[in-house]
């Protein structure tokens, strides 16, 4: 999530775009090479470049930006969700925020790259934020992240939690909502509440 227009009656993010397209084309890229060369080698070859091709399509047309653009002049704030395979475009009432929340939780997921058999899974930090609306609907201020974790002995080390926490707290204050830190079972911060928009 960045922030791409800021003044005192308007506030625009953006997030994503262009990172998933570009790994899509990758994986297309790969995926015809390693059909071409291994064509004559071996015909799996060809069936597993032939999956990431399609790996690489699929990532070409799922991956989505998404625009938040808040305007207290006159009150709306725009929503919008693209991607290569339809679009989202809401717009609501400022009034109507109940408060911004950046929710973390652990995933279990591979390590990236294991030498041991089999891998063993690894807790991934992750965080997204959230527009909360008074009737309980919500939006998406950004994808899902993961952070980078090390862990030493109990202890947790994070990197990248603090600029998305920062970010959320930064539109919140726009917003004049509070802002909602929501940690998972198993970590020293617990819940943080600011309110009023004040961080």
């Amino acid at each position: 999530m960045k922030i791409t227009t800021l003044s005192a009656n308007e506030l625009e993010l953006k997030e994503g775009g262009a990172a998933g397209v570009v790994v899509g084309v990758a994986f297309v890229v790969a995926g015809i090479a390693l059909g071409y060369y291994g064509r004559t080698s071996n015909s799996i070859m060809v069936w597993i470049g032939l999956a990431v091709i399609v790996a690489g399509i699929a990532a070409v047309l799922w991956s989505s930006s998404i625009t938040v653009n808040a305007n207290k002049t006159s009150g709306q704030l725009r929503y919008q969700k693209k991607r290569m395979v339809g679009a989202k475009d809401s717009t609501y009432a400022i009034a109507d925020v109940f408060r911004i929340e950046t929710r973390k939780q652990w995933q279990m997921q591979n390590p990236p790259s294991s030498d041991q058999n089999p891998p063993v899974q690894q807790p991934v930090l992750v965080a997204q934020s959230v527009i909360v609306f008074k009737d309980g609907s919500e939006v998406a201020l950004d994808h899902q992240k993961t952070s980078s974790t090390t862990s030493i002995g109990s202890a947790v080390l994070m990197s990248g939690q603090g600029k998305e926490s920062a970010l959320a707290a930064q539109v919140a204050k726009f917003l004049e909502v509070p802002f909602q830190e929501i940690a998972p079972p198993n970590m020293s911060s617990g819940i943080n509440i600011i309110e009023g928009g004040q961080y």
